[in-house]
Formats: C-alpha cells, structure tokens, sequence
C-alpha cells in the first residue's frame, strides 16, 4: 500500500492548515466559525486540486512529481482567489493567500525531498522466497518484479518437481527442494515464504515447510498475496470456492438493507444535483436530430437476471445499433455515428446519469461490478470460467475496475470485480464512489 496514496494527503492537509492559522491568524482577526470554515475551505480545495492532478497516484514519488504540486497549488490559488472575490475579502487577504501557497509548496515539498532521500538512505529489501516454480509461482514472482516500489526481492523458487521444469527459461533460479527450505532460508535471508504450490500439498512438503521456516518469518498463500500487491483477485476453482463461502454466505444482512438505504439516498441526490445538467442534455439530444433522448438496452444483473438500462442517447438515431456495447471498446474519438454534441457527454459520463432509475428501481446499485449485454454475458460465460460470478452482486454504475483501469481485458475485469465482492464494504465502496467523481469530473472516465 503506497504512503504517498494514503499518509501525504494527511500530512499536506496539517501543513495547510498550519500555514492558514499562522498566515492568516497573525494579521486578520476573525471570528472563531469563520477562522475555522476558511481552514476547511482552503484545505479541502487545495487536496481536492492536488487530487485532481493526480499528485497522490504515483506508487513511488520522485522529484518530477513536484512540477504536478506547482501546477495543482496555481490552480487552487486560482480557486481560492475567485471565492474570495465573490466574498468582498480586502486586497490584503490576496497578499497572505499568495503567502501561504508559497509556503505550503515549500513545506509539502520539503516533506516529499525528504522522503525521498530517507527512502534511498533507509531502503530496506525485504527477500522472498517462493515455494513452487510452477505457474503459480512465476505468476507471483513477475508481479512482484513489476513492482520494485513494495522493496521485495525474489532469490529463487523451491520445487520438488526439478525434472519437470529444469528446461524452463527464468531469470529465478531454483534453490532446491522444500526439504532444502531451512538451509536456503537462512543462507538468504529470507524474510518472506511464499506458498504456490498449485494442489493440495502433502504431508511431507507441508512438514518440510513447517520445519524449514523459522520465527519471524513470514509465510503467505500465493493467491492472498497476489491480492495483497494487486488488488485484484486470483481466479481458480479453488480461490472461487473459498470466495463462495467466505465472501457471499457471510454477508451480514444489516449491510444488504444499509447498501440499499445508501443507494437509493444517492441516487436521488445525485438526480437532484445533476437535473440542470440533465435537462442541458436532455434538449441538446432532441435539437441534434429529433430523435428520442433515451436509449434503452437489456443488461444483465444479480444472479444472471436481464433488466433493461437507461442512457442518454449518443448516436444518431439511423446509426443506432441494439448489439451497440460501450465496454467493447467500439467507439473511436472520431466516430462519426456520435452526435457532436453528445461527445461532451460520453466525455464526463454525463450520458449514464438516467441509470440513477436503474437503481432507483433495484436493478443497479451505485458500487459494483460494470453491467454487460446480455450477448457479452453469454459469450464469457463460455469463454471465461467463473465469468457467472460477477453476478453473486447487483451491477454497479461505478465500480472498483472502473477507479483501476479503463479498458480491461474481460479477464482482468473479472479479477477486479471477484476483488470487489470479497471485500465490499460500505466504507470502502465510498471511497470507490469518491474516486469514481474525480475521474468523471476530470474526463478521465473514458478514453475513447
């Protein structure tokens, strides 16, 4: 889990506010309410810009990153200034904000200088030890290879099975067998086991194990810490069988009935909010070619049940198609089918706004794996084992695949979403949501 996705944003926001309370509490007298709303304005717009710059999402910071901390502070200064204008503030409030972006932009950069120095200085390699040279295990070792930022370092596999894979190509070499597992652990220093042994391990192996690793090290199942460092899920008859037990059976109802209270509560408020928005695209539809404003299409949905789904149309209507599927991708920037004005639309997701009725009604829910046609649905079941268990949940208009990637592979899609419905939770899935509106209102919803 990246410190600069989750700590910087805490630390940032008690810089701000400490540059506030000594900028503007040493020259302004305020009241105490307003010296505190102007604190939480003033914070909150310059971690939602800094937010929108994407300074939060690197995985390692660098000081690159620091030209995204200049541009994300101008336009919050921007921001600020504009409110305060609105305000009526004196030309002097203007001097101390200006004041205090410069000392923030030093203070957060600071911190991150120092970060990264301390990072190199302090950099502590953690080595792993993988059990199993198998398909499991290379499976692991590449993520983890992909992924210096987590400080991890692959020495080798252990496999009992040398004979059958000695031929194969790895830059990893193969330390032994399980019974070796002691003796290669402390030659190593391996402070990380990792089990991908793909069946059922037997008593020897399980007892080589248990013997070979000593106190302080720890020892992981491959698919749990597959999970851990991708925040996606291991697809496998037997991961899926553990998901069915443990992640759906399990599942309090307090939080089905409080999931349902939440997504009709936001449904009608974001309706609410987004009406002048809507009915902006509502009359730009029917100006562009008269046709009819919605397009309706059957979906699939909790438990394989089909529902039809709500859009604002996009396409003119002769160009209308009823097999048309956003999620495959077969709309280009260009394409001449959207109408000009509806490209704005699809841009900001403003045409997947009417889904709110598909809630509304029970048929979506605000989180949860992205619907598909039913011809889609059909083809992947098929295609895809497991495919059929994105639907133990209601489909959502937002989900954690959407927040991660924006065109995944069916079989990616489908990780993500197993991912999502062994952890759901409603403190989580605000997150998702909040995550989601970010993206939608910097465009980066839809790539084409």
């Amino acid at each position: 889990m990246s410190i600069a996705k989750y700590i910087f944003p805490l630390i940032d926001g008690l810089i701000i506010a400490f540059m506030t309370i000594i900028i503007f509490g040493s020259h302004i007298s305020f009241s105490y309410k307003t010296f505190l709303g102007m604190i939480i304005i003033i914070s909150a717009t310059i971690l939602m810009t800094l937010l929108f710059k994407k300074f939060y999402s690197t995985e390692k910071f660098c000081l690159k990153d620091l030209y995204k901390l200049f541009e994300g502070l101008a336009i919050a200064a921007a921001l600020l200034s504009l409110i305060a204008c609105l305000m009526n503030f004196s030309p002097l409030t203007y001097f101390l904000l200006t004041a205090e972006i410069i000392g923030i932009f030093i203070g957060i950069a600071a911190i991150r200088i120092g970060y990264i120095i301390g990072s190199k200085l302090f950099k502590r390699t953690k080595n792993v030890l993988i059990v199993g040279a198998g398909q499991g295990g290379k499976l692991i070792a590449e993520e983890i290879q992909q992924r210096p930022e987590l400080g991890l370092n692959v020495v080798g596999f252990l496999d009992d099975n040398m004979n059958s894979i000695e031929d194969e190509d790895s830059t990893i070499p193969i330390l032994g067998l399980t019974c070796d597992s002691e003796a290669v652990i402390k030659d190593n220093n391996v402070k990380i086991v990792i089990i991908a042994v793909k069946s059922r391990m037997d008593s020897d192996i399980l007892t080589d194990i248990i013997k070979g690793v000593p106190l302080g090290v720890k020892v992981w199942r491959m698919p749990k810490f597959y999970e851990k460092i991708t925040r996606k899920y291991l697809v496998s008859k037997m991961t899926v069988n553990w998901l069915f037990y443990s992640g759906v059976r399990k599942q309090a109802l307090l939080y089905s009935y409080l999931k349902r209270f939440c997504d009709i509560a936001a449904s009608i408020a974001i309706m609410l909010i987004t009406l002048p928005i809507s009915l902006i695209a509502a009359i730009g539809i029917k100006l562009s070619d008269w046709g009819p404003v919605f397009f309706t299409q059957m979906r699939i949905g909790k438990y394989g049940k089909p529902f039809k789904m709500i859009k604002f149309r996009s396409m003119y209507q002769d160009e209308v198609e009823d097999n048309f599927d956003d999620d495959l991708n077969e709309i280009e920037e260009n394409d001449k089918r959207i109408m000009p004005f509806c490209k704005i639309l699809r841009k900001f997701h403003i045409d997947e706004l009417p889904q709110m009725l598909n809630v509304l009604k029970g048929d979506m829910s605000i989180v949860g794996p992205r619907m598909v046609r039913e011809e889609v649905y059909y083809e992947n079941k098929d295609r895809i084992p497991y495919w059929e268990c994105r639907n133990w949940v209601h489909p959502g208009w937002c989900g954690w695949q959407q927040v991660n990637v924006n065109e995944p592979s069916a079989e990616e899609r489908l990780q993500y979403d197993l991912y999502y419905i062994k952890h759901r939770n409603l403190i989580w899935e605000m997150a998702i949501f909040v995550r989601y509106i970010i993206k939608l209102i910097t465009g980066q919803g839809r790539t084409k």
